[in-house]
C-alpha cells in the first residue's frame, strides 16, 4: 500500500490517495515515520501536483515540517521548482519553514534564486524578509547565490525589493562580496546594475585583501574585459595597493564607506597629502640614517687617534691633541646615543641640536687633524705650525 501511495504522488491523484486511506487512514502516519528519502508530500511538490498536496495538508499539516535524506522540506522541493501554488499551500500551513535550512545551509528561497524562480521569489520575500538573509553553510547570501548561478533577474527583484543596506555588501568567508563575484564571473549585466546601486562599496577587500579591480586584472584575459574595466573606472574602482589602511586596523580601509558615488574624489584629496607625508618621512630617516653613519665614523676616527697618537708627539702638544680629539669623540658619541633614544627630527629644537654637536665633531676633528700633522712635520717646523695653529 505504501508503494501505491508513491505512485499516487507521481500522478498526483487524490482519489487513489483517498481510496488507499479508506483501506488503511494511518497511512499517512506510517509512511511519514518510515519514509529513508523523500515521503509523499515532497514527491507531489516536486512535481508540482497541488491538489494532491493540498488534500495531504488538510489530513496531515504537520507533515509540511517533515524533511527527507538531505533536510529538505517540501518547500525546498517546491520554491526550487517554482511552483507558486504549492509554495502558497506550504507556506500557510506551516510558514517557519522558509527558515529551514537543507544540508547545505540553503533555504526555500536560496534556492528559487539560483534557479530564478521570480514568482516564488516575490511570494516569499514578501512574507518573509528575514529569511533572504540567512546564509548558507559558506557564508553566501541570497545575492551571491544569484550571481554564482548567472541569475541577474533574480539579483535585480531582490535589490529592487529588499530594504536591506547591508546585504548588498556582505561578504561570505572567503571575504567575497557580491560584486567581487560579479566580477570574477565576468557577467557585465549584473556589474552594471550594481555600479548603479548609491550603496556599493567598490573598493571593498576580500579575505585576500584584494579588490573587484584586482580580481579582473588578475584574472584570464577575455573579450569582455576592457568594457568592464571601464565600469569599474567609472564606479571609482581602484587597486588595493592604492587603498591607504588604517593606522589603527588592520585590512580596513581608511575610509569605510567606499561608495561608488564621492570616492573617487576623495581618494585623489588623501593620495596627494599621503604623497607629501612620504616624502617628508623619507627625507627625515635619511637625514636620521646619515647623522648615525657619520657620528660612527668620527667616533671611530678618534678612538683610533687616541690609542694610536701620532710618533713625534711632544708632552706639551699633545694635552692639545688630546684634548680636540676628546671633544670630538664625546660629541660623536652623544649624536649616537641621541638617534638611538628615539628624538623626534620633526621637532625644531632637536634639529637643531643635533646640527650644534655635529658641527663641535666636526670642528674638533679638524682640529685634531691640524695638531696630528705638526707632529708628523720636520721637527724644526714645529714652531711655525703652532704658531700658525694659535694664530687660526
Amino acid at each position: 500500500m505504501e508503494s501505491m501511495l508513491y505512485e499516487a504522488a507521481l500522478k498526483g491523484s487524490v482519489y487513489t490517495l483517498l481510496e488507499l486511506q479508506h483501506k488503511d487512514r494511518f497511512i499517512l502516519d506510517k509512511v511519514g515515520k518510515n519514509f529513508l528519502s523523500e515521503g509523499p508530500l515532497h514527491v507531489a511538490a516536486l512535481l508540482g501536483h497541488v491538489d494532491f498536496v493540498r488534500e495531504v495538508l488538510r489530513q496531515k499539516p504537520e507533515l509540511a515540517g517533515e524533511l527527507d535524506s538531505q533536510r529538505s522540506s517540501a518547500l525546498h522541493k517546491a520554491s526550487h521548482k517554482g511552483y507558486v501554488d504549492v509554495v502558497q499551500a506550504l507556506f500557510q500551513v506551516n510558514p517557519e519553514m522558509c527558515f529551514a535550512r537543507d544540508a547545505d545551509g540553503r533555504n526555500p528561497l536560496h534556492l528559487a534564486a539560483m534557479t530564478g524562480r521570480i514568482d516564488v521569489l516575490e511570494e516569499l520575500v514578501r512574507a518573509t524578509p528575514l529569511a533572504a538573509s540567512a546564509t548558507t553553510i559558506w557564508g553566501d547570501n541570497i545575492l551571491h547565490l544569484c550571481v554564482q548561478h548567472n541569475q541577474f533577474q533574480a539579483l535585480k527583484f531582490l535589490l529592487e525589493n529588499m530594504d536591506d543596506q547591508e546585504l548588498l555588501n556582505a561578504k561570505n568567508d572567503f571575504g567575497m562580496t557580491t560584486f567581487h563575484l560579479a566580477v570574477a564571473d565576468k557577467q557585465i549585466e549584473a556589474i552594471k546594475f550594481l555600479t548603479t546601486r548609491t550603496t556599493l562599496k567598490v573598493n571593498a577587500l576580500n579575505a585576500n585583501g584584494i579588490t573587484a579591480l584586482d580580481i579582473l586584472t588578475q584574472s584570464k584575459r577575455d573579450p569582455k574585459d576592457s568594457e568592464i574595466r571601464e565600469l569599474l573606472r567609472r564606479a571609482g574602482a581602484i587597486r588595493a595597493k592604492d587603498i591607504q589602511l588604517s593606522v589603527n586596523e588592520l585590512g580596513i580601509t581608511k575610509n569605510k564607506s567606499l561608495t561608488s558615488h564621492g570616492y573617487y574624489n576623495q581618494k585623489q584629496k588623501d593620495k596627494g597629502i599621503e604623497t607629501v607625508h612620504n616624502k617628508e618621512d623619507n627625507w627625515l630617516e635619511e637625514k636620521r640614517n646619515t647623522l648615525m653613519v657619520v657620528a660612527s665614523l668620527i667616533a671611530t676616527m678618534a678612538f683610533q687617534a687616541c690609542v694610536n697618537p701620532p710618533s713625534n708627539s711632544h708632552s706639551d702638544q699633545y694635552g692639545t691633541f688630546l684634548l680636540y680629539n676628546t671633544i670630538g669623540f664625546l660629541a660623536s658619541l652623544s649624536i649616537i646615543l641621541l638617534l638611538i633614544s628615539g628624538l623626534p627630527l620633526k621637532r625644531r629644537l632637536f634639529v637643531w641640536i643635533f646640527m650644534v654637536i655635529m658641527w663641535i665633531a666636526i670642528t674638533a676633528v679638524a682640529l685634531t687633524y691640524i695638531v696630528s700633522i705638526g707632529f708628523l712635520a720636520d721637527p724644526s717646523s714645529h714652531a711655525e705650525w703652532y704658531s700658525t695653529l694659535h694664530l687660526w
